[in-house]
């Protein structure tokens, strides 16, 4: 078979066979907060919260969309909260914690006290925190990382009881549920916003 007719041969495999190729589905979600000017996006990684804006703003004309910034560093402001063994109001520390240095060196703690002396020893000798577990009002649990991204997002038993036996209906109950649950991390987000200083001023 000469070169020609391999290539006709494989053009014409690949028209037939391509229809037939596995379709990979994959799904992200994320919450549109009109009335407190969020969106949130379930993503576990940056690129694919970038996939699920480049596709939004082709369904939406005008999306005033911005990443959120703030005055604060993360890891700068997380780093003096450990150091001082003081969280900001409305937070708690919890017992996650990762440390880098400038040469990318890490320390993990999980489910360990982050009150030693060893801990604020790591930060006065130049690590940075980059991970923190934290708990907001007593309700959700999560952890913030130096990128600003908020990860491992949790309701806890508190906020769960008040969404229990209101409804029946499992469509009603979902609503319901949905309702509280997005309203108490609206006014999260923007707690944790104010810990970090708040927004700078627009350009």
């Amino acid at each position: 078979v000469g070169r020609r007719e391999m290539r006709e041969l494989i053009e014409q495999m690949t028209l037939e066979l391509l229809p037939r190729a596995f379709t990979r589905f994959r799904s992200t979600q994320g919450w549109i907060d009109r009335g407190n000017g969020w969106l949130v996006i379930d993503a576990a990684s940056p690129a694919r919260a970038e996939e699920f804006l480049e596709h939004l703003r082709k369904t939406l004309e005008n999306l005033p969309a911005k990443i959120l910034k703030v005055n604060l560093s993360p890891a700068v402001a997380m780093s003096a909260w450990v150091a001082a063994g003081e969280s900001p109001a409305g937070f708690s520390i919890d017992q996650d914690l990762e440390l880098r240095s400038v040469d990318k060196a890490a320390v993990r703690y999980v489910n360990h006290s982050l009150e030693g002396e060893e801990i604020r020893q790591h930060i006065a000798d130049g690590k940075t925190v980059t991970r923190l577990a934290m708990t907001w009002d007593d309700k959700i649990s999560f952890i913030l990382n130096d990128l600003l991204q908020v990860k491992r997002l949790e309701f806890l038993d508190i906020l769960k009881e008040q969404s229990d036996n209101q409804s029946e209906n499992a469509d009603e109950r979902f609503d319901l549920d949905f309702t509280l649950m997005t309203g108490e991390a609206a006014k999260l987000l923007d707690d944790l916003v104010a810990a970090l200083g708040g927004e700078p001023p627009s350009a």
